[in-house]
């Protein structure tokens, strides 16, 4: 029993840790949005070196603090800039009502999946294989619609693809998190993986809602 307990402490630590740092990634995040619009197109490049580059270094450093954290606020930051810059072409365009549904949608559908998949006897681990190979398709045929279709209706297909994949990464990766157990680069780790999730059903859902908005019009 005690064993039990000492498990049990040490899961919610890490998912406390994993929330907390979530919770200060948003700051981040829109810090880096806030900035995008002032930095021009030199935000996209910054995005893109902060992302990938704050990932590669996490992967080696993910266990030395305080390293680790300012390579995860750097990541945060970076997605925000990327965020900011997708964000303003939808309000250049008046669809501000767009961006605020697809914010309200993506924390709707968070809150209901990590709730699913906190609760749920269910193991989800073997969708995990399943959504990534699914992903992988998606990539190819994103690519494909960019360089030869240029199909809108393709487009909205991707995007609804998209946001149902996330969406079971989501319910992974939270039951995950609610089995796991370990130190702050194990929660580090965690919060990337849920923070990609739900920044890329948001784009995703951003993407869909747009299109249906331009067809109302």
């Amino acid at each position: 029993m005690e064993y039990a307990g000492v498990s049990e402490r040490a899961r919610a630590t890490l998912a406390s840790q994993v929330f907390g740092l979530l919770a200060f990634s948003l700051l981040f995040t829109a810090g880096g949005a806030y900035l995008a619009p002032y930095l021009g197109p030199g935000a996209f490049w910054l995005a893109l070196v902060g992302s990938f580059g704050g990932l590669i270094a996490l992967y080696f450093l993910k266990e030395k603090s305080p390293i680790n954290l300012g390579l995860f606020y750097l990541f945060s930051m970076a997605e925000g800039l990327l965020l900011g810059l997708v964000v303003e072409t939808y309000l250049a365009r008046g669809m501000g009502m767009v961006v605020l549904n697809a914010a309200a949608t993506t924390a709707a559908l968070v809150l209901a999946l990590s709730a699913y998949a906190w609760t749920t006897k269910r193991d989800l681990a073997g969708l995990g294989s399943l959504l990534t190979v699914a992903l992988l398709g998606v990539i190819i045929a994103s690519l494909v619609n960019l360089l030869l279709l240029h199909a809108p209706l393709v487009s909205l297909v991707i995007s609804a693809a998209t946001a149902i994949i996330f969406s079971g990464f989501i319910l992974v990766d939270m039951q995950r998190l609610r089995e796991a157990k370990g130190g702050t680069g194990d929660a580090i780790m965690f919060a990337i993986a849920i923070y990609l999730d739900i920044f890329n059903l948001f784009l995703s859902l951003l993407q869909i809602f747009g299109f249906l908005s331009g067809r109302e019009e």
